[in-house]
């Protein structure tokens, strides 16, 4: 049924290695989860080494296996799936070391129901939000690939190294990104640092996405040949490569931003936000004609309705950090004797 949804049904071409490829990588599900939970608690604790430990693990790991399982032992598709499973198993066991090592699992201690259930229930409306955002967020990436698979197999195909493309430039622009969350929760209380480093942030968000912008056109001429010999596929792909060098300006300015407001606890407002923008951003993708069309139109609609939502939710922790300045600052006394 999901494969179908994406537009991929049991008659097609694609639906037995895609089964394959699903059927293997669903093994490494749980791990998926632990690996995103674990990240968080690292984040929030302010180290980012281990996660990029655990990355590079995970990297080594899939990189040796992925040749070895789909060529010499012949299992193709299956193959790469089973590599990548095992990678993030590998990212796994790196993150299980150092939360055991750094005594950040939860002890069994007696705790008050009353203290619990607050953490609980504040845990929960957190995750709630961000569960809404992330899954908004899925659900229109996944959209814009089953409109590319019905354009035509060679829109899809340039759409996925587009996609791949793209999410190598967002993690590393997704690094400022995690210093600005970290950063905003231990600025919060003093206006002044709040607000020097939301400045602080943009311009060098705005700087980094000129950066990734610049490289992107200068490798442009040879990014399509590097992925496919196909000549229908590789026209899709320069006709995409402006557009997708010149998103990254905007991607980088959403994911700082977005950061920023996570920082500063804008969870429900930017789950409204993102599920708004992903509404917009389907109704775009529907007309698409072109997988031109879904880049251009679909995925720039998604992404200046989340910075547009991440830049209000940011001006609410400005602004409420300045009126609890305001109401914790001394009033000042005049000394009538003094004067005279």
């Amino acid at each position: 049924w999901s494969l179908a949804t994406m537009g991929v049904p049991r008659y097609s071409k694609l639906f037995p290695p895609a089964m394959a490829y699903l059927g293997t990588r669903l093994w490494a599900a749980p791990t998926v989860l632990a690996i995103v939970v674990a990240e968080g608690a690292f984040r929030g604790y302010g180290d980012t080494k281990i996660p990029l430990l655990a990355s590079v693990v995970s990297a080594a790991l899939n990189f040796v296996l992925d040749p070895i399982l789909m060529f010499p032992m012949g299992w193709g598709v299956k193959g790469a799936a089973a590599a990548t499973a095992i990678s993030q198993v590998g990212a796994g066991v790196v993150y299980f070391y150092f939360l055991v090592k750094r005594k950040m699992l939860p002890e069994r201690k007696a705790t008050s129901v009353v203290k619990k259930s607050s953490v609980i229930s504040t845990i929960l409306g957190a995750n709630a939000a961000m569960i809404a955002k992330q899954g908004s967020l899925l659900l229109a990436w996944a959209y814009a690939t089953a409109k590319a698979t019905r354009i035509g197999s060679a829109h899809v195909a340039a759409h996925q190294v587009a996609l791949s493309c793209w999410l190598v430039f967002a993690l590393i622009l997704d690094g400022a990104a995690v210093s600005a969350q970290v950063l905003m929760s231990r600025a919060l209380g003093k206006f002044q640092k709040v607000k020097s480093l939301v400045f602080y942030m943009l311009r060098f968000s705005a700087l980094q996405g000129l950066a990734t912008t610049a490289v992107i056109l200068l490798a442009s001429p040879f990014l399509p040949k590097m992925f496919t010999p196909d000549p229908i596929i590789r026209g899709h792909l320069v006709s995409l490569m402006p557009h997708l060098a010149w998103q990254q300006l905007l991607v980088s300015l959403t994911l700082v931003t977005e950061s920023l407001a996570i920082g500063g606890n804008q969870f429900q407002l930017l789950a409204f936000g993102t599920t708004i923008s992903t509404v917009l951003s389907m109704g775009q993708i529907q007309q698409a004609t072109t997988v031109v069309d879904i880049w251009s139109r679909g995925i720039v609609s998604l992404f200046v309705g989340r910075l547009i939502t991440a830049l209000i939710g940011v001006l609410r922790v400005v602004h409420s950090q300045r009126k609890q300045q305001s109401r914790e600052k001394p009033a000042v006394s005049f000394d009538f004797d003094r004067f005279q």
